[in-house]
């Protein structure tokens, strides 16, 4: 049987916030500015198996992404 992913990592469309969304549901109502929105018109951007990986997808997301912060090539 296969297991299938039952989080979203989704963004909201006014704010642009990244949401962690229940794919079992139709709608979300976004954290930040209160907007109520459907989740399956959206682009999905990450999907997980739990919630727990679903929060540290979203904290990677949310890291600025700087010449400092990446790996040096040698």
């Amino acid at each position: 049987m296969t297991e299938r992913k039952r989080f979203w990592i989704i963004k909201c469309p006014r704010c642009q916030t990244y949401q962690i969304a229940d794919s079992r549901n139709k709608s979300k109502t976004c954290s930040q500015c209160s907007l109520r929105f459907e989740i399956l018109h959206l682009p999905v951007l990450a999907s997980s198996k739990d919630a727990r990986e679903a929060r540290t997808i979203v904290a990677d997301l949310k890291m600025p992404r700087t010449a400092a912060s990446e790996p040096k090539v040698i």
